[in-house]
């Protein structure tokens, strides 16, 4: 009953931002659109502020649920990449409020929970476009993947802004393929000889210097969570699972320490090197952490 309620709170509020702005807003108008008093709103959430940063964690989990129903689905790379590029379109479909909100918020001075909660999505984001593009081009895209996805956001978020903020009529369903189309360009381009604009790996660069606020225990602990859903839906029998999983929760536990055991990690890490789709997990958590791996 709760989790239902706090769902119904959280699409008023977000159908009432969209229209009026976070600050323009009421917690009086959001109580009033979902038909609850303001002493029950309370019960919810302790404030606006909250109940803005729920609608962040709300939205983005259906998003990386969505991502994880189409890694389930086992398909060659380069289709299920062509199919996760098609998430944030569908998705606007069914969640254009939130579209808006999100686009408003990339703008302007937003509480630092907040960025938080955004910085560690794109922090995902970028791991996941990183490892996916690996798995259709291998090694050659080494020293270009930051160009790779800057073209892809680039174009993502312009075609993204087109529909929803210009209404532009254009057919969301072809965008994915002419980015894996712009994408084999690029890769064409960079193995004829041409340099790369960007000399940092993005990720790193994203890693090094962006969203202080999450710091590198943090970063670690997510990409180790994103490892733990990666396993629920890889190949393996239940006692290799068991196995992977108590690696990663052996880990994870490790980071919550106040200090970390840094030969006992490397040596844990290790056994995870087995598993070819955690490699690009395994150089990043190494990177954040200082530590090189065996």
């Amino acid at each position: 009953m709760k989790v239902r309620k706090q769902k119904e709170i959280i699409e008023s509020a977000i159908k009432l931002f969209a229209e009026n702005g976070f600050t323009n807003t009421s917690i009086q108008e959001i109580v009033n659109d979902c038909g609850i008093s303001k002493g029950a709103f309370y019960n919810y959430f302790t404030s606006k502020e909250a109940l803005h940063i729920a609608i962040f964690e709300y939205y983005f989990e259906q998003m990386r649920t969505r991502t994880h129903e189409i890694d389930a689905e086992q398909l060659p790379p380069r289709e299920k990449l062509a199919k996760l590029l098609s998430v944030p379109f569908e998705q606007l479909t069914k969640q254009k409020d939130f579209f808006m909100v999100y686009m408003r918020e990339q703008s302007f001075t937003i509480n630092k929970e907040l960025r938080e909660v955004m910085g560690k999505t794109q922090f995902e984001m970028l791991t996941w476009y990183e490892k996916n593009l690996k798995e259709v081009y291998g090694d050659k895209i080494n020293g270009y993947t930051g160009d790779i996805i800057m073209l892809i956001e680039g174009i993502r978020s312009n075609y993204l802004a087109s529909i929803l903020i210009q209404d532009s009529q254009i057919d969301a369903t072809l965008v994915p393929t002419f980015i894996m189309n712009r994408i084999e360009d690029m890769v064409a381009s960079f193995e004829k000889g041409e340099e790369p604009i960007m000399k940092n790996n993005l990720l790193d660069l994203f890693t090094n210097n962006s969203c202080e606020s999450l710091n590198h225990i943090e970063k670690a602990s997510a990409l180790l969570a994103d490892m733990q859903e990666q396993l629920e839906i890889m190949n393996f029998s239940d006692d290799q699972r068991n196995g992977l999983a108590g690696v990663i929760a052996f880990l994870i536990s490790e980071l919550q320490k106040p200090s970390i055991e840094k030969y006992v990690f490397q040596g844990m890490l290790a056994n995870l090197k087995t598993v070819k789709e955690f490699d690009i997990y395994r150089e990043k958590i190494a990177n954040l952490l200082g530590i090189e791996l065996l």
